[in-house]
């Protein structure tokens, strides 16, 4: 069992990184608050929030799609 060295529980394994040293692993749950505290604080459009989601997928092909077909 490893340790999140963020929140303290307990997993079979860790698969985030954290953003605060970019080598301390962490939970996923840690690492996704950490993503959405990154993320700047003001209201993102619709268009903002589905170009994130489309990048976050890593899918090249998509993420041309979505330029073709938003710019």
């Amino acid at each position: 069992m490893k340790i999140c060295q963020k929140c303290g529980r307990k997993f079979e394994r860790l698969l985030a990184v954290s953003r605060v040293d970019n080598k301390t692993m962490i939970c996923d749950g840690c690492g996704t608050m950490e993503a959405l505290e990154s993320v700047p604080h003001r209201v993102l459009t619709p268009q903002e929030r589905t170009r994130i989601a489309v990048a976050a997928t890593g899918n090249k092909w998509a993420m041309e799609n979505f330029n073709a077909t938003h710019n």
